[in-house]
């Protein structure tokens, strides 16, 4: 029983069920959360105007708990996680409390730059898990709980379009990319005092693709270099969503409200 608990919730696992990189039950989270995510937004798609409130609520209160319920599990157990290193800065867990505000007050800035920067930020991390999660099992909750967070901000980032609500507008790409180097300012000096690294600004994450910025740039030039990354991901999405609007068909076009 020791090694189930151990094997679920520590780092006291055999090295046999440490996960690596694009173990096979890495792919089984990704497909599964591909064929969930398409589900759901394919749903949503059909939600009648009345219930579109009650679906947003339910939407933001989930992303909202995933910023505080992976943590709080990870530090209560034995995976060698510190309080000090979930404050909501980092790019998936400050969107965990932007999102639910952007959706609920309908704010289209926060919107714009969920789907922009948030949307990017949470695909790269379930592709790219990070360190973390080199010393756990790749059957552990922790990690299903890291697949299935992500995957809650993604569906989050595209639910007000799939709702009918909102879609991306270029008017709102400079505070996009704005909002991010705010963040990112923050980040810097709080990771000075604490030793942490926030939003990946003081240092590139082990196993993650921002090793390659560094490797490309130098230390000296990785945060010009991540922002100008930034920018470049938030123009791609929205040239996306401006290719796709001008491919459908007028009639199917989505409303925008106000």
């Amino acid at each position: 029983m020791d090694g189930i608990f151990n094997i679920l919730f520590t780092q006291q696992v055999p090295e046999s069920t440490l996960w690596t990189p694009w173990d096979p039950m890495q792919w089984v989270y990704l497909v599964l959360g591909i064929l969930g995510i398409v589900l759901v937004l394919r749903w949503m798609t059909h939600v009648a105007p009345e219930k579109q409130s009650r679906v947003v609520a339910f939407v933001a209160a989930v992303v909202f708990s995933m910023w505080i319920i992976p943590p709080v599990l990870q530090c209560i157990t034995d995976t060698g996680e510190r309080w000090i290193d979930h404050i909501p800065l980092h790019l998936c867990s400050s969107a965990c409390i932007l999102i639910p505000i952007g959706l609920l007050a309908r704010n289209k800035p926060l919107m714009n730059y969920a789907y922009g920067l948030c949307l990017a930020g949470a695909v790269a991390a379930v592709v790219f898990p990070g360190e973390l999660y080199r010393r756990l099992s790749t059957y552990s909750f922790h990690f299903f709980l890291f697949n299935f967070s992500h995957m809650c901000i993604i569906v989050a980032c595209l639910a007000p379009i799939a709702l009918g609500f909102f879609r991306p507008q270029w008017r709102y790409y400079l505070s996009s990319v704005g909002i991010g180097i705010a963040l990112m300012g923050i980040a810097y000096p709080i990771n000075k005092v604490l030793g942490s690294n926030y939003f990946f600004v003081n240092w590139p994450e082990k196993g993650t693709i921002l090793e390659s910025f560094a490797n490309i740039a130098g230390r000296a030039m990785y945060i010009p270099v991540l922002i100008v990354v930034a920018g470049i991901v938030i123009a791609l999405l929205f040239a996306i969503w401006t290719v796709i609007t001008r491919v459908r068909k007028p009639a199917a076009a989505i409303p925008v409200a106000g």
